[in-house]
Order: C-alpha cells, then sequence, then structure tokens
C-alpha cells in the first residue's frame, strides 16, 4: 500500500484503517455465523485469514481509484495540453487560458477551477497551478497544466507514453492475476469436497455451510485477483 495515494485523493489514512477494520470485522461474524461448526477447529484460523484479506481490499481501495485516474488523467493530458496551447496562442494570457479550458476527467477539473479560483483571488499563475495540480495523479496531465504556467509545450510529450506504460502495466497485471482466479475456482471446491470425505461431514446442514464457504473464497480471490485491475 502507498500511503501516497491516501494524500492524492484527500482521503484520511485513519479513517480508511477504521473502515478496513470495520468491514472485516462485519464480514469476518458474518461468514462465521454462516458457516457453523462445518470446519471445526480450524473454522477461528479461517475466519482471521478472511478478516486479514478483507482488510487488504479495503486498504488498496483507494490505489486501485488512483490508478484508474491516473490511466484517465494520461490519455486526456495530450488534449488538454493542445487545447491550453491553443487558447493561449489566441488569447495571450495564462489567466483566460485557465479560464477557457474545460477537462473532462473529474480530478483535472477540479484542479483547473481550482487553479481559477485562484487566479481570480490575485494569485499568480504559477503557484496556482502548482497548488493545484498537488491533487493530480499523472504526472503528465500535471504536466500539461504547468506547461501553460511556463507558457511551453512540455506537456504535449509525456501524455501518450504515460498512458500506454499504464495500460501495458495494466494488461501484464491481469495476465498473472487471470491464471490465479482460475486456479481459485478449479480446487477450491475440489479441496472443500476431499475435506468434507475425510472428515466424514455428510450433514446436509453442514454441506451447505461448506458450499456457503466455498462461494466467500472464490469472491475472495475475484476481488484479490482485481484488485491491480484498472478499467480500461
Amino acid at each position: 500500500m502507498r500511503i501516497s495515494s491516501f494524500e492524492v485523493l484527500g482521503i484520511s489514512t485513519w479513517r480508511i484503517i477504521m473502515l478496513g477494520l470495520a468491514s472485516s470485522a462485519t464480514v469476518g461474524t458474518a461468514v462465521g455465523l454462516t458457516m457453523g461448526d462445518a470446519l471445526g477447529q480450524a473454522k477461528m484460523a479461517t475466519l482471521l485469514v478472511i478478516a486479514a484479506l478483507v482488510f487488504y481490499i479495503a486498504l488498496s481501495s483507494p490505489r486501485r481509484l488512483l490508478d484508474q485516474q491516473r490511466v484517465a488523467q494520461a490519455r486526456e493530458s495530450l488534449l488538454l495540453s493542445a487545447s491550453a496551447q491553443a487558447c493561449l496562442t489566441v488569447t495571450g494570457s495564462r489567466s483566460k487560458t485557465f479560464m477557457l479550458i474545460r477537462p473532462k476527467e473529474h480530478a483535472l477539473r477540479a484542479a483547473v477551477k481550482e487553479a481559477g479560483r485562484r487566479i481570480l483571488l490575485g494569485t499568480s499563475v504559477g503557484a496556482a497551478v502548482e497548488a493545484s495540480s498537488r491533487g493530480i495523479g499523472s504526472y503528465s496531465a500535471a504536466l500539461a497544466l504547468q506547461s501553460v504556467a511556463t507558457t511551453n509545450a512540455r506537456g504535449l510529450l509525456g501524455g501518450d507514453e504515460e498512458s500506454r506504460g499504464l495500460v501495458a502495466a495494466s494488461e501484464l497485471s491481469m495476465e498473472t492475476k487471470l491464471p490465479m482466479f482460475m486456479t481459485v475456482c478449479f480446487f477450491t471446491p475440489i479441496m472443500i469436497l476431499l475435506y468434507a470425505v475425510f472428515s466424514h461431514t455428510f450433514q446436509p446442514e453442514r454441506l451447505v455451510e461448506l458450499v456457503a464457504f466455498q462461494f466467500v473464497v472464490i469472491d475472495l480471490g475475484y476481488y484479490l485477483c482485481a484488485s491491480e485491475r484498472s478499467p480500461l
């Protein structure tokens, strides 16, 4: 986990930790009530593992959200830089340029709006851009905004490279995660069936609890394997 993702998204670290603890405790309790005594002495250890995995999924949510934003911002940075340079050429004013450009991505739009507000309050363009671009996850998108403040075209260079790099990294991650999830889906029913046979668990209610536990394991496997994926 990178704490910087909390800072970029403006999320309190302690709040997300408390949310993770609450989520893990809730899921652990719900699974414990659902499973009953189907796992016998292994129940407590299994619940602790499930709670730990839920806690990790909750803490990694800001990073996944930031990765999604970074991809969208990197894709828009090239268009943003070009439109900003075009407006700057027409108006000849850096301040007016920030009043005219309208990014589509939410964080970029908020950063441009914040920069415009600071400029109207008398802050210099450079200082306004520097302060408002701290919440931007993509370095090429931040560079596109800074290029307006410094009146050069540096922002035209990095957007496409960053976007391709993020897409390639996401595809490589999915090539690793998909076989792992398929393995979980294949072996989980087999292992639960073997456990039922060797532990002589043939009561209908215990078998139902084991089937419910199987779905819990597969769901956790899905969320863990999808935790690094950014929708493209």
